[in-house]
């Protein structure tokens, strides 16, 4: 089986959609949901078989397609395709009563943001990977705009300048390491690039930590992000959580790790993600609409991953993949809840939860609330716990005491919105949900209380594919 499937697959299906659309208007939703289904069940076969392959597809170098699928590679394709599904499948039910205007553009926008992330983490190619950069960009600025109203049209520009922002920092890095190295393939950047002047590899970091600093949404480069959650659907939100970020994540310390295996900017990486970590919570504390609170709550997770993968040892990069995989399931979750009640309330007021008449979502929110703050028993406690181990074996008492106090920052907004949850306020009737809907959340909810009370499922597998994502080094 090859690998290319999973991003040539995605891309050609915008081509399918004139001609689908000639079967009926649910044609494009059910062949698109079909497609991501088999998807991932090509993800599922490769992990069972312990696929690993290396494929070039060679034009004349230095261009070229190189697709590299390992365990941490495929880990991220299983999560995004897995992601992908749910939102379609539950979007098949959601779109009954409130569906995307011109539906077979919006299906082509999330396969080619399917498409794009995938393509970042199997591409071994520094070009290829600023391409799927673009096509994700690109998908994102659209999806983000895509109900036209004001606040959409705003986060898409918002979206769309940074990016741009972003993508020049990128392509100077590129051009810097190709004119310093004479190659775009990974590998060969990773043999060289330690011993290029000390200037240039410092210059060429930077550069690279602008550009995709901007993507992973960290301080001081992630202030457009509540505004794009805000102005975003609801739904849409739950890709930019699951997806989204957690795609170039792994591309910048993929990158890290090759680049600079001996972790020359580790420290300074670790203070900046324990204190963007912080700054997003307390920003969060100050938030009544329910968007830009879980945009903040999102800010401070991918902060604490940030964290996490900058300590550049095996356990450090475990415990960031437990984290991507529970804060993934756990925004799915809540963004998929929160839409339910805004097509109810017609509100995002956190306050709206007071009249929330609905005893399943608030169980929902709240499980997943609960995961975030790394409670015992949920999914988000393996995560954090062996964060703040790794931090202890090194001795960095400062940043444990800031995650510390970001996290009793964000447990004050979580617990204040379980209050308004369970308040005992007059209630509006109650608000219905689809078999379909109920499935889905309380599928995630399981997914989130069986990682928490059984890691074991996931340590093996997470702890061998953070030693390939280090490329062996301990």
């Amino acid at each position: 089986m090859s690998s290319v499937l999973f991003v040539a697959l995605p891309l050609l299906f915008g081509f399918s959609t004139p001609i689908l659309g000639y079967f009926g208007k649910n044609a494009v939703a059910y062949v698109s949901t079909l497609m991501q289904l088999f998807l991932l069940y090509l993800g599922f076969d490769l992990l069972l078989n312990e696929g690993f392959s290396i494929e070039l597809i060679s034009i004349a170098p230095p261009l070229g397609i190189s697709f590299v699928v390992t365990k941490v590679s495929l880990l991220f394709v299983l999560l995004f395709t897995s992601v992908m599904t749910l939102f379609s499948l539950y979007y098949l039910s959601y779109r009954s009563e409130k569906p995307y205007r011109d539906e077979s553009k919006f299906f082509i926008l999330i396969n080619m943001l399917l498409a794009a992330s995938i393509g970042l983490v199997l591409s071994s190619d520094i070009f290829n990977i600023y391409v799927f950069f673009e096509i994700a960009g690109i998908s994102a600025y659209i999806l983000s705009a895509y109900e036209k109203s004001s606040s959409a049209l705003e986060a898409g520009i918002k979206y769309l300048i940074t990016g741009a922002v972003a993508s020049i920092f990128l392509i100077f890095a590129i051009v810097l390491i190709y004119i310093y190295i004479g190659s775009l393939n990974l590998g060969i950047i990773a043999q060289h690039f330690e011993l290029l002047p000390f200037q240039i590899k410092l210059l060429i970091s930077i550069l690279l930590l602008i550009g995709f600093g901007f993507k992973v949404e960290i301080f001081p480069l992630n202030f457009w992000v509540s505004d794009v959650y805000q102005g975003s659907s609801t739904l849409v939100n739950a890709l930019f959580s699951a997806i989204v970020v957690k795609a170039y994540l792994f591309v910048f310390f993929h990158l890290l790790y090759l680049f600079l295996p001996h972790g020359e900017f580790s420290l300074f990486l670790i203070y900046l993600g324990a204190f963007s970590m912080l700054a997003a919570e307390v920003a969060g504390l100050r938030q009544s609409h329910l968007k830009r609170l879980f945009a903040y709550s999102s800010l401070g997770q991918v902060a604490l991953v940030f964290t996490a993968f900058a300590l550049q040892n095996t356990q450090a990069i475990q415990a960031a993949l437990f984290i991507v995989l529970a804060h993934s399931v756990a925004k799915m979750g809540i963004f998929f809840a929160l839409a339910l009640i805004e097509k109810e309330h017609e509100s995002m007021e956190s306050e709206t939860l007071k009249s929330l008449n609905s005893p399943f979502l608030r169980v929902i929110l709240l499980i997943s609330m609960l995961s975030l703050l790394g409670i015992p028993l949920f999914a988000g406690f393996v995560g954090k716990l062996l964060v703040l181990k790794s931090l202890a074996l090194e001795g960095m008492l400062p940043i444990i005491m800031m995650i510390i106090l970001a996290s009793l920052i964000e447990a004050v907004y979580y617990f204040k919105l379980a209050g308004y949850m369970f308040t005992s306020d007059k209630r509006r009737d109650v608000l219905k949900v689809t078999w379909a809907h109920k499935t889905i959340l309380a599928f995630l909810s399981l997914l989130l209380l069986i990682i928490g009370m059984a890691p074991f499922l996931l340590s093996e597998y997470l702890f061998e594919a953070s030693k390939l994502m280090l490329g062996g080094v301990s």
